[in-house]
């Protein structure tokens, strides 16, 4: 994704994901610290959403309780 499509917020933006061949041939996907793990390498940018999606839920709901 391009930065030009990126709309600003003021809500916490979850850190860069980081991708990791495993020897067993899957990739493990993380986003903090939250990992995924997925067969193909064409599954990776999907996982990626749902793990950033889910990092923001988790600490939309830290800053509303905290």
């Amino acid at each position: 994704m391009s930065a030009d499509f990126v709309t600003p917020t003021n809500e916490p933006q979850p850190p860069n994901a980081k991708i990791l061949n495993q020897e067993d041939g899957s990739v493990r996907v993380s986003v903090g610290e939250y990992v995924g793990f997925v067969s193909s390498h064409h599954l990776v940018l999907p996982k990626i959403n749902q793990l950033n999606n889910y990092w923001r839920k988790m600490h939309a709901s830290q800053k509303k309780t905290g």
